[in-house]
Order: C-alpha cells, then sequence, then structure tokens
C-alpha cells in the first residue's frame, strides 16, 4: 500500500500518496554522463521507464516489487553520479508528478514568541534561507520535506508549512495540424460558411469602433508563457521588459528542440498575436493592437519559487493584464498559499494599487475546475482571476472546455464544426536532429489558422481587458473583472443559465463592444460602476 500524508495546502487538506515505482533522480553537478550509466545499468536488471525531466530531476520509474524498488535506490544512492533522490507523490488516479524541492514555506502566528523561529530551527534541523513579507523560506538536510511539513504543521505556533512541489504544467491549446486558415472571425464574425455563424465572436471590431480607436499604447499586456518571436512583423516595437526565467535574460526567442517530432516553444507566439498583434505590422491583428507586450518565458515546471517570480516580476514592472493560457498537469492542483498571495497582490496592488487584471484559461480537459477529489484546478479557482472557457464559430460550447463555477465567461476558439483562430506563429526554420530543415512554428510561415484550446480564448479575454482599460484606465482590476461578466452575452440554451450565470458558459461569451460602452460611463461618486448600477436598478 503506498504511502499518503495529507497535509494543508493552499488553504485545503491535500493527499499526497507516495509513487511505489517512481523516483526522481537529482545529478550531481557535472556527472550526467555518469548519470546515464547508472540508470542503464539498473534497466539492465529491472524493466525502467524514463519519465524525462521536471526541473533538476530525472524521473525514473522502476516497474518492479517494492523490495526491489528499494534495493535499486539504495544502489543509486551509493553512486557519485546521483547528488540525491526524492520520492514523487501525486495527489489523484493521474499519476502526474508532485517531485518536493527541498524548500518549506514556513509562517508563524503572529502572537508567536522572538524566540519560536529559533526553536523550530533547533528542533527541526532547519535552516532559514530566505524571508519575504513574514514568510520564511526553510530547507532541511532531508530532501522528501512531506514528512517535516507535516510535523511542523502540528506545531502550536505554525500558521503555514507548505512544501514546494515541483510539477509538470499544461500549455492550454491543442497541438497543430494543418496550414494556415480563414480569417479572424473571433474579431467579427459575419457568417457565410456552414462553419461560421453570424455574431459568434467577441464582437472586438465593434468595440474599436465604439472606442474610437485600437485601444492606448501605455497599456502593457504580460503573457507568461513559452517563448515569443519579438523578431515577429506583429510585434515590431511593442515589447516591454521581457524576461526568461529559463536562460535569466530578455532574450525569450522560442527554442526548438530538435530531438522532438514538433519543434514546441511556440504557444507564447500564438497567444501574444490574440491578445495584441500590430495593427499594420504584419497579416494579423490582436484584440488590443496598440497595447504593449511583456512576454514572460516561464520554465518548464510549476514550482512556489517559479510561480510566485513570474507574478511578482509583472507586478513590480507595471503590466496592466496578466495573460495565463496553462495550469498544472495534473487533476488536482490546489494553489500553495504562497502562489494563491502572489496573484493576490498583482491583482491588488499592481498598477499603482488599481490592480493588475490576472486572466486565466481554464483548461481543454472537458472536466469541472472545483470538483475534488477529480479534479480542482487552482488557478481557475482562484477568486482574483478571471478564468475563460472556450466557445466556437457556432456559438456552440467547445466540448474540451473545461467547466465550472468559477468560470467567468467564454470566448471563441476552435470547435466541432467550427474554424480554429489565426495568430502569429513562430517565423524562421530549424533543422533537426535528423537533419531535415522544418519550421521553427506550428506551420511553415509566419501565421497559423488553427490555434484552439482555452489557450486562444484567455489572451482574447485579456486583450479585451486591455481595450476596456484603454476606455478608463482608473477602472480597478476587480471592476475590470465585474464589466466583463456583466456585459457578456448569453449564448448556448438559457434554461443552463442559473442566476445569470452556466458552469459551461459562465456569464456568456465576452462582448467587447458592450465591456468597453460600461467603462466608458465610469463611476459614481461611491466609486460603483454606473453602468451596473443602473442595471441592477432597472432589474429592480
Amino acid at each position: 500500500m503506498a504511502d499518503s500524508i495529507s497535509l494543508r495546502y493552499g488553504g485545503h487538506s491535500v493527499t499526497f500518496t507516495k509513487s511505489p515505482t517512481q523516483i526522481a533522480v537529482r545529478p550531481a553537478l557535472g556527472r550526467g554522463r555518469n548519470l546515464e550509466f547508472t540508470l542503464e545499468s539498473i534497466a539492465r536488471r529491472r524493466p525502467t521507464e524514463r519519465r524525462g525531466r521536471l526541473g533538476p530531476f530525472e524521473l525514473v520509474d522502476i516497474q518492479a516489487p517494492p523490495e526491489a524498488v528499494a534495493l535499486e535506490t539504495e544502489r543509486m544512492g551509493r553512486s557519485p553520479a546521483v547528488q540525491e533522490q526524492v520520492p514523487v507523490y501525486h495527489t489523484s488516479d493521474d499519476e502526474v508528478p508532485f517531485v518536493p524541492e527541498g524548500t518549506i514555506y514556513l509562517d508563524l502566528h503572529s502572537d508567536a514568541s522572538d524566540d519560536a523561529l529559533s526553536d523550530l530551527v533547533v528542533r527541526h534541523d532547519l535552516a532559514v534561507v530566505s524571508s519575504s513579507r513574514g514568510t520564511y523560506a526553510v530547507r532541511s538536510p532531508e530532501p522528501d520535506t512531506l514528512d517535516l511539513a507535516a510535523k511542523l504543521q502540528a506545531e502550536p505556533v505554525v500558521d503555514l508549512a507548505e512544501p514546494d512541489m515541483i510539477t509538470p504544467r499544461r500549455l492550454l491549446n491543442v497541438l497543430p495540424d494543418d496550414a494556415l486558415l480563414g480569417k479572424q472571425w473571433h474579431l467579427e464574425n459575419k457568417g457565410g460558411s456552414g462553419a461560421l455563424k453570424t455574431g459568434a465572436d467577441a464582437r472586438v471590431i465593434a468595440a474599436w469602433n465604439k472606442l474610437g480607436n485600437l485601444g492606448a499604447d501605455d497599456v502593457v499586456i504580460a503573457v507568461i508563457d513559452d517563448g515569443v518571436d519579438l523578431g515577429h512583423p506583429d510585434f515590431q516595437g511593442k515589447a516591454v521588459d521581457p524576461w526568461d526565467f529559463i536562460r535569466g535574460t530578455s532574450n525569450v526567442m522560442p527554442e526548438p528542440d530538435r530531438n522532438a517530432p514538433e519543434p514546441g516553444d511556440g504557444h507564447g507566439t500564438a497567444c501574444a498575436g490574440v491578445a495584441a498583434g500590430l495593427a499594420g505590422g504584419g497579416e494579423i491583428v490582436g484584440a488590443a493592437p496598440n497595447a504593449r507586450l511583456m512576454p514572460l518565458r516561464m520554465t518548464e515546471h510549476l514550482s512556489i519559487a517559479d510561480v510566485v517570480a513570474w507574478f511578482d516580476y509583472a507586478t513590480a514592472n507595471n503590466a496592466w493584464v496578466i495573460s495565463c493560457s496553462w495550469n498544472a498537469e495534473a487533476a488536482v492542483y490546489d494553489l500553495p498559499s504562497e502562489i494563491a498571495a502572489a496573484i493576490h497582490r498583482a491583482a491588488t496592488e499592481g498598477r499603482g494599487g488599481k490592480g493588475c487584471v490576472v486572466v486565466f484559461a481554464a483548461g481543454n480537459s472537458g472536466r469541472d475546475v472545483n470538483d475534488p477529489p477529480r479534479s480542482k484546478n487552482g488557478f481557475a479557482t482562484h477568486p482574483d482571476v478571471l478564468a475563460v472557457a472556450a466557445s466556437s464559430s457556432l456559438d456552440r460550447r467547445a466540448v474540451y472546455s473545461d467547466f465550472g463555477r468559477e468560470i467567468a465567461v467564454c470566448a471563441p476558439s476552435m470547435g466541432i464544426g467550427g474554424l480554429g483562430i489565426t495568430t502569429a506563429d513562430v517565423t524562421g526554420t530549424y533543422v533537426d536532429a535528423s537533419g531535415v530543415e522544418r519550421g521553427r512554428g506550428f506551420s511553415p510561415g509566419a501565421y497559423y489558422g488553427r490555434f484552439r484550446g482555452t489557450s486562444s480564448s484567455c489572451p482574447l479575454v485579456a486583450g479585451i481587458c486591455a481595450l476596456v482599460l484603454s476606455a478608463n484606465p482608473d477602472l480597478t482590476a476587480a471592476q475590470v473583472r465585474q464589466i466583463i461578466r456583466a456585459s457578456a452575452r448569453k449564448i448556448g440554451n438559457l434554461g443552463d443559465y442559473q442566476d445569470g450565470h452556466s458552469i459551461h458558459f459562465g456569464h456568456g461569451c465576452v462582448h467587447a463592444e458592450a465591456a468597453i460602452e460600461m467603462a466608458l460611463a465610469g463611476t459614481n461618486s461611491r466609486g460603483e460602476l454606473i453602468a451596473l448600477r443602473n442595471l441592477q436598478t432597472r432589474a429592480g
């Protein structure tokens, strides 16, 4: 029977179950080749599957009885090629890995004595490595920090003790399969074919007409994602404060994997095009063509430290809107408290105290975003986030789209019988490991016509939020979220809406024109949205 540990994590009780066969191995510095020999030796004795890298770890699945796994683990531990080994945990039966990174984030009660921290450090053999906003980052000589976190959570003086767990991210679009198609029907859908329904769009062109322009050029949309091709004609001169959290530089150019069948790392370029493609620069236009773009190239895994760094960077560098077309791969992912706090800081302290509008894609697994123990998307369920589902060019639900009570709105993307989204693609070519020259993006050329998933819906809503702030920059992030919900148009079966909300469509399909109209109406002396107040008065 696999060991399980229940922890308070992100304000909820989360059970982490130790894998009986998987081990996370951190190679010793400069010993990568020796580790290969060690793992090959195990594979000759036992059925072994290499599950790839997760942060600094190599995931190894030794498919053998527990006593055999323990023996091989002991052997690996003696190898000079191995710096440390850590158990792999899961939060559900999807077997998505969670690996303890070694750090625990620790908060003490406000009335704890001055000596309380020192006492914990001595009794639990801890080292304090940093502190920020009253939270201490501590480490232990033991690499598996879950048992230690459970012991710390049992301490009377401890408010928070959460281990940093590395887990895979998931980019929320489907892999490309065809060349460039169609027009940008999501901005204005005039029908004309069986795949298009007149009016099944986000009313963006109507919003530009209402606004009288294409938005303000001081609005900044941060796109936290893969790399962005800033040499693309649709991004010329748009970038502000780009940062690559993998390279540690301002170079966010996508980097193809020459050993993979698909190049990868082009997702961010497509998302950026949907949100903010430049008018007149190339062949597509984003929802907010004049907005500036802050591309933030994320690491290939999620950890507390990494995700907090992304949001704090966007907040510190004055992003107005933050677009996130990704989530955790695990079916059950409760937000760690430090990540939840970083998102809250962005949404309340960013933009000079007005807050950044944080937009997340709901996901593409066709499941409820908040149905534990089967599923939980901690990002989409955060109260300061606009969670976006997907609809189609026929005003139908995209069947892959995740759903639930926390969905704010839906937005056009690709669905059954409908068309994909046309957006920017990574330019240029590369030569793969077999010597074949390939396009660096989803398809040959600079554009792709079958972008899909809630990955595409999310930056469309982010661009519309940028238009709303162009119309009224004094709005808070909370007011923008109110406007996006209140201005949405109902689609689908109206009987599915309870108190104005559908679990599949949220408050309806995002309606840029109506949102601009509400933003232009402004607020009254009490800070209430005038248009929203008028709606409530009429309803009463």
